[in-house]
């Protein structure tokens, strides 16, 4: 079999917990001698800004609050996401390829899209346990994910919130 994972997708929402599955993105680029990207979706505008905030506004100030906010936030996670990366980089005689994609939209979609254009070879993804009552209601970013990517998809469990608390303090 042909080795064809040249890109990886690593997709994650930079919460707490996240670094199992970067460490497990991290060890399949450096065996397939591969690139890391980096995917962080960003929902709507509206989930980071009240929408009741928007009500006041007037509509061309609201589109140029709404453009500066994203502007702001994506800053701000690029920044968190490349101080995560140089921590985990550091032991790394030479780390893999790396590179951040920050996108605003639906996070499968955004994930599926970036796969797409990368021409990647794995997505890989972390999942954290939920129940069944509420995966069948909302699904999750991964099971949208899984259902609709044309390429393999490693989704890492990922440790609950108390355990990924303890993680983070020691960083």
């Amino acid at each position: 079999m042909r080795n064809d994972i040249k890109v990886i997708i690593y997709a994650s929402d930079a919460s707490q917990g996240s670094w199992r599955a970067f460490d497990v993105a991290i060890n399949q680029a450096i065996k397939n001698k591969a690139e890391i990207v980096y995917v962080h979706a960003i929902e709507s505008i509206k989930t980071i800004t009240s929408e009741a905030s928007y009500s006041y506004l007037p509509k061309g100030i609201e589109k140029i609050h709404s453009s500066q906010r994203k502007q702001e936030t994506a800053s701000k996670i690029r920044e968190r996401i490349q101080r995560f990366a140089l921590v985990k980089f550091s032991d790394l005689g030479t780390p893999p390829k790396f590179s951040i994609n920050i996108e605003f939209g639906p996070p499968e979609k955004v994930i599926i899209d970036v796969a797409e254009k990368t021409n990647a070879g794995l997505i890989i993804m972390g999942n954290r346990k939920s129940s069944p009552f509420s995966r069948m209601f909302l699904g999750s970013t991964v099971n949208k994910v899984l259902q609709t990517a044309t390429i393999p998809v490693l989704m890492v469990p990922l440790p609950n919130g108390l355990e990924a608390r303890k993680k983070l303090a020691t960083l």
